[in-house]
């Protein structure tokens, strides 16, 4: 299409939105089919790869300034690690955009784009387009803390520091305001300047969760100097003596919380080290997170639930081969770039957590895991020959599953 609103006219030459032409229905009409598929899938599987970016582009022929499918394609090419093709198409959408709709739905799509930039850890990606936002949005000091926080996970404290202050500036009266500063102060090691940043939001907001939980983390720091900073306080000591008294008093909801959250902060922090990591691309980094907790899932399932630290290493290194074996027959599409994936998370997080002291073993597991690794990915191959076999009954399947992997088929249960 690529006229201006201006250009869009009917028959007695009145504007009219680009909303009201042929082609923006037909493309609405078709791109409102691709969504309900993926929500009710009822005929065929929701459309994804390239055949759903085929199916976009064909959308885009008939009414190229059709944001949605824009949009929704420069997402599918970032997710894909082709960040330049992607931020074209976000380009286009938001050009769409600024031509034919209001300055509200500008600004919407622009707190959209940059929630999954972050999402996707496109850090400076988002710095830029919040950039452009705040050139259009009223409430600058919203953008600002947003900005803040991508420079924070980016390991630039200072600038991040530089940035917070500009939105307490301009707004002296949102608590989040003050408890992300709270937070930020805490990341560079000053709890005490911390302390009355998240007073401040508390006085603002009473309830807030987020802000109640940095005070806790933040009155822990004050008392104990071995926490040091935010990095110090996620990998933590494991407090036995807590846990065996919960035990002792039957307390097991709070036992089970206790370590849900280490083990949350032992990811949290490996991601923040993963972030700033220059050996891996935003999409490899993105990759090795989303296989990272696929796999401890899977691990801790195993190990009845809510009752195990990913920091149990040798755990993991006695049972590697029960582990993996799990993971490939509960895993239906897995192929050598999943399995590779789960290797380099596994690796990475484990010598993460030995730099930091946090475990010992790591070459142990290694050994392991590289040892093992051509009988594993034999195995997983001989076994996706026969699972998407259809001309192999389910009872010769099971056999070779039995033979593959004897009764590690049931070892979560045994």
């Amino acid at each position: 299409m690529g006229t201006s609103k201006s250009g869009l006219k009917d028959k007695k030459g009145k504007k009219k939105s680009i909303e009201d032409t042929e082609a923006w229905g037909i493309a609405d009409f078709d791109y409102v089919g691709l969504i309900t598929q993926d929500t009710m899938p009822l005929l065929s599987a929701p459309l994804a790869g390239q055949e759903r970016r085929d199916y976009l582009r064909d959308i885009l022929r008939g009414c190229p300034d059709y944001y949605p499918a824009l949009i929704e394609l420069g997402y599918r090419y970032i997710h894909e690690g082709m960040d330049e093709t992607g931020k074209t198409y976000i380009d286009k959408g938001l050009q769409s955009l600024k031509t034919h709709f209001s300055k509200e739905n500008l600004i919407d799509s622009y707190y959209s784009i940059c929630e999954f930039l972050e999402n996707h850890l496109r850090f400076e990606m988002a710095i830029e387009y919040y950039n452009q936002l705040i050139a259009i949005e009223s409430d600058k000091a919203n953008v600002y803390d947003s900005i803040s926080c991508c420079h924070s996970c980016l390991g630039d404290t200072k600038k991040a520091f530089e940035i917070q202050q500009k939105a307490l500036e301009l707004c002296d009266s949102n608590h989040r305001f003050y408890c992300n500063m709270g937070w930020l102060e805490m990341i560079r090691g000053n709890p005490d300047a911390a302390k009355p940043m998240l007073e401040k939001s508390l006085e603002l907001d009473q309830e807030d969760e987020t802000t109640l939980n940095n005070y806790e983390v933040c009155k822990l720091m004050l008392g104990d100097r071995r926490l040091k900073n935010w990095d110090a306080y996620l990998l933590r000591e494991t407090d036995y003596e807590y846990l065996e008294k919960l035990e002792d008093e039957g307390n097991f909801e709070e036992y089970e919380k206790h370590i849900r959250e280490s083990n949350r902060d032992m990811i949290e922090a490996f991601k923040s080290d993963l972030i700033q990591n220059p050996d891996y691309t935003p999409a490899e980094k993105y990759d090795i997170l989303f296989s990272l907790k696929y796999t401890m899932d899977h691990i801790r399932k195993a190990y009845d639930g809510e009752y195990f630290f990913y920091d149990s290493i040798d755990q993991i290194d006695a049972d590697f081969k029960q582990i993996m074996h799990t993971i490939i027959v509960t895993t239906g599409d897995i192929d050598n770039e999943i399995f590779n994936g789960i290797y380099t998370a596994l690796l990475e997080f484990y010598k993460f957590l030995e730099k930091r002291k946090v475990v010992s073993g790591y070459r142990s597991l290694e050994n392991k895991m590289l040892e093992l690794k051509p009988e594993l990915v034999e195995k997983m191959l001989r076994y996706n020959e026969i699972r998407h076999d259809d001309e192999c009954t389910q009872e010769e399947k099971n056999e070779i599953r039995d033979e593959l992997f004897g009764d590690d088929v049931f070892w979560p249960f045994l």
